[in-house]
């Protein structure tokens, strides 16, 4: 589903883009697609509080590009695009999951100032093929990266992101700072809180994230997201849980994809600010790279 948010106006729905269907690749997709679709992903982050947080970095990355039309790679809900677009870029955010692109397009609203938000169902491999690129800039924020199965698709995805921007453009990429979480075996990540929607009275939605080693090196993932109601009974009651797998990839691993891919690393932070990157310490591994 795509849909087109118009400074001022409201969301527009047409036709559905069609994605290539490849054997290899369709069952990991299909995973991926359901662990997100069944997580809640707009309920359970606090978005007001993470955009107003990130924003001034952002302004500060992306407004070196030169230029206003940035893609969001793996936009979710579309809160990015959205914010994006109200700073006056012409924004388009693609997605695996049609479910989510259809909650982008369906919940984003007027746009207020100069951009717009478009929303696409696309994978990182064929954004080149998208009506819109070239583009000046590009995010992937919330660690989509992890999800890739191998170097190959790794390499397959961030090609992809290249093809999609003009030479000179600026790629930023977040994802968890995977060398802090297996020197210290960490075993979840942040428990995040959000109330319950006044349709659904008092309590919780409990977002976990469950990590756990695999013998091959990878982690299996389980986002697992609740219902907490003090004093009912029962108290607590599984909404949804799923299992995924991350790919705990390297600051080395991923500097070195970049480049095969056509990047030049510029910069590398650990987070959404700038904050150096400390491998046992940062919580995340942020770069900024630009298309040679």
């Amino acid at each position: 589903m795509e849909g087109y948010a118009a400074p001022g106006g409201s969301v527009r729905s047409t036709s559905a883009r069609s994605l290539s269907e490849r054997d290899e690749r369709g069952m990991a997709e299909e995973s991926r697609e359901e662990i997100f679709t069944r997580t809640e992903y707009r309920r359970v982050i606090a978005w007001k509080e993470r955009i107003r947080r990130e924003s001034p970095f952002l302004r500060e990355v992306l407004g070196e590009a030169g230029g206003r039309r940035v893609l969001d790679v793996g936009c979710g809900t579309g809160e990015h695009t959205r914010h994006l677009a109200e700073q006056g870029w012409q924004a388009v955010g693609i997605d695996l999951s049609e479910d989510m692109i259809e909650n982008a397009a369906t919940l984003a609203g007027a746009i207020e100032g100069a951009g717009s938000a478009r929303y696409e169902r696309c994978v990182a491999a064929e954004a080149g093929g998208l009506p819109d690129a070239p583009f000046d800039a590009a995010i992937c924020l919330g660690n989509m990266f992890a999800f890739a199965e191998d170097g190959r698709e790794l390499d397959s995805w961030l090609r992809g992101i290249a093809a999609a921007l003009r030479s000179g453009g600026t790629f930023l990429l977040q994802i968890l700072n995977y060398e802090r979480i297996l020197a210290s075996a960490i075993r979840y990540l942040p428990v995040n809180f959000r109330p319950l929607s006044e349709e659904e009275g008092d309590g919780e939605i409990v977002f976990l994230r469950i990590l756990t080693p695999r013998p091959d090196g990878d982690l299996d993932f389980y986002p697992v997201t609740l219902t907490l109601r003090p004093g009912a009974d029962p108290p607590v009651e599984i909404r949804s849980a799923r299992q995924g797998k991350h790919r705990p990839w390297k600051r080395s691993e991923m500097e070195a994809a970049l480049e095969r891919a056509g990047f030049r690393v510029d910069r590398i932070w650990g987070g959404m600010s700038e904050v150096p990157f400390v491998p046992e310490e940062s919580y995340d591994l942020t770069l900024a790279a630009v298309k040679v």
